[in-house]
């Protein structure tokens, strides 16, 4: 995810409270500047920025030009919110979610059965990971938005390696426990499908087996922080 100055994150940040993640909204940079206390060429400036940045697009309607801020950017002010939060109300330190389990696209027992992956797992977890993950959907907002907060700590950083001419992107993975029971990690990977609704979780255990886990079965992850 970019970083950007803290000047362009409250213009960005601005934006979105004018709904412009939600479609193009007209806005001068004369609006901008009167709402952030700027002058109308700082606005103009960042505003370009964004937009290089592939932030924000721009494009003329009629005799104004109209914003959008774009899923990248929006994810970023987003996240940005979600750090604020947690340090505002105080982090925890373990978090419970509740969510069904729902067919992956089949991809987990590929990648964390690679040698790359396997033995940084086994190092950081102390157990060998069950070729495979468990893919949870968490359905309330309350934990998508706890999912997103999770992102702010630490974790147990795992390294992308090469193998060959084909690259494999890091992770970070978090301690865990599912239905009270049994020994887990939840991933967060640097390169991946899912948005923060999609917990992946892997364990020295098939859970499907050993819980009878079907799809839409509901289990429970305590995330030690």
């Amino acid at each position: 995810m970019a970083k950007i100055s803290a000047v362009l994150m409250a213009e960005l940040s601005e934006l979105v409270k004018l709904k412009a993640h939600l479609g193009f909204v007209p806005v001068s940079t004369e609006e901008l500047a009167e709402r952030m206390g700027q002058s109308q060429q700082a606005a103009s400036q960042h505003l370009q920025q964004l937009e290089r940045m592939g932030l924000v697009e721009r494009r003329r309607m009629g005799v104004k030009f109209a914003a959008r801020v774009t899923p990248a950017g929006y994810e970023l002010v987003d996240s940005h919110y979600s750090q604020l939060k947690a340090a505002v109300e105080g982090q925890k330190k373990d978090m419970t979610f509740e969510g069904r389990v729902f067919q992956g696209l089949g991809e987990g027992a590929y990648y964390i059965g690679l040698e790359g992956y396997r033995k940084q797992f086994s190092k950081l977890l102390g157990f060998d990971a069950f070729p495979g993950t468990l893919n949870v959907k968490l359905e309330d907002p309350i934990l998508i938005d706890q999912k997103r907060q999770m992102r702010s700590f630490e974790g147990l950083k795992v390294e992308g390696f090469a193998n060959g001419k084909r690259t494999y992107g890091g992770a970070r993975c978090y301690r865990a426990m599912v239905n009270g029971r049994f020994p887990a990690a939840v991933l967060v990977i640097d390169r991946t499908h899912y948005d923060d609704s999609v917990m992946e979780i892997i364990s020295p255990v098939n859970f499907r087996s050993e819980l009878g886990l079907k799809n839409g079965d509901k289990v429970t992850i305590a995330v030690f922080l």
